[in-house]
């Protein structure tokens, strides 16, 4: 199926099925019918959001839905290395691994306007990271965006995804990557959006043998969304590392949906969620770890951890292992807490005040994910907003 007829099947099916429900098991805690009762725009204008790449990196931008190549800076790639607009290079496996399975993907795939196009060659290193930056400032808009990335054998590649926006819109990305055997991908998100936006991503990964794919979110904005993280180990000893920190206050929902499918055998998946909710934010986590028969000695372990500043504030989470094989090694666990009275009264006979032992103690605590970061430039990056939202709700 060509692209042209993957959109016109994608159109049909969301007019058909419209946008999931709190009925149906999947989407049973939130509810997204702010998302489908409003009204959203295809218009377009440049962003003027103001922004900081990462030092040392090579800098895509995208204002309002569209690449800007002005804002972007591409232009000594190193050979073997291919960057640009989803537009520019249309690749027949677009939509092999998300396809139309949910309303969101659905919708992308027969309105997507642009996105991120990577390919890295056989035995490439780009060892210089990539740094993706959506800026949004449309009111009322939609922005549909579609990203691939391709790390072919023995290459290496470092993307960091970064949202951030003003006024009310929506925006919906799906993200395919294909990581060969032996090749390494480290993806890192920071979504620091509009209060008032909503946020939808799913991302779709294949993993070859030997291969290795790492996911580090650090959610932080948007009144609504969810993240659905979906990674096939395909290939005899790949590894799939997905770690996630969401800060939420106010009113604040998001959705975590996490799958890893361990296709093969000797793969190793390690997933690490931790979340801080303060006020009446509600938080999210379904993480599935499935084991095929076939999948011996397979090593997986998967915890989420929430820590909650305030009675209004909620969380549900459901961490799920489905085993078929017999010999592996699979954990998985769930906490939801306050902050310990006892450490809190230490910190103070200690000559600490409150409100910077509440800091110091919540700082501990997402510190797990934040150490978890390989990319330099981005951990300070991270730990500066991480650190200035902390403060914020310090009391």
């Amino acid at each position: 199926m060509n692209l042209a007829e993957l959109r016109k099947k994608a159109e049909m099916e969301f007019s058909a099925n419209g946008f999931p429900t709190t009925r149906e098991e999947l989407w049973r805690f939130s509810d997204v019918s702010p998302v489908a009762n409003a009204v959203f725009s295809n218009d377009w204008k440049p962003s003027e959001l103001e922004f900081q790449s990462l030092e040392g990196s090579l800098v895509v931008v995208f204002e309002n839905g569209k690449l800007s190549r002005e804002k972007s800076n591409l232009g000594n790639l190193p050979e073997g290395v291919r960057i640009g607009s989803i537009l520019d290079f249309p690749d027949p496996r677009i939509g092999s691994l998300a396809g139309t399975q949910s309303a969101f993907v659905a919708a992308n795939t027969a309105r997507f306007s642009d996105g991120l196009w990577i390919e890295v060659d056989d035995g490439v290193q780009l060892e210089t990271p990539i740094h993706l930056i959506h800026l949004a400032d449309l009111d009322g808009a939609a922005f549909h965006l579609r990203n691939f990335i391709s790390v072919g054998e023995n290459a290496s590649a470092t993307l960091v995804e970064e949202y951030v926006g003003e006024p009310f819109y929506w925006t919906n990305t799906v993200t395919e990557c294909f990581v060969a055997d032996r090749g390494l991908l480290d993806r890192y998100k920071i979504q620091r959006e509009s209060p008032s936006a909503f946020h939808f991503q799913t991302l779709e990964a294949r993993l070859g043998a030997e291969a290795v794919f790492s996911n580090h979110a650090v959610t932080l904005g948007s009144r609504l969304g969810r993240d659905d993280i979906r990674a096939k180990l395909a290939g005899r000893g790949g590894e799939a590392i997905c770690n996630g920190l969401y800060l939420l206050n106010g009113k604040q929902h998001f959705d975590t949906h996490l799958f890893v499918d361990h296709a093969v055998p000797e793969c190793n998946s390690h997933e690490l969620y931790k979340g801080i909710l303060d006020e009446k934010a509600h938080a999210v986590f379904c993480g599935r770890i499935l084991v095929r028969q076939d999948a011996q000695q397979t090593d997986a372990v998967q915890s989420n951890r929430n820590l909650l500043l305030s009675r209004g504030a909620k969380v549900n989470t459901l961490p799920q292992l489905e085993i078929y094989a017999d010999d592996v090694k699979c954990t998985h666990g769930a906490t939801i807490g306050e902050l310990d009275e006892q450490a809190l009264y230490y910190l103070q006979t200690r000559g600490i005040d409150p409100v910077q032992g509440q800091a110091m103690l919540t700082g501990a605590f997402a510190n797990e994910v934040l150490d978890e970061i390989r990319c330099a430039p981005f951990k300070a990056y991270a730990e500066e907003r991480v650190r200035t939202w902390l403060e914020g709700v310090a009391k």
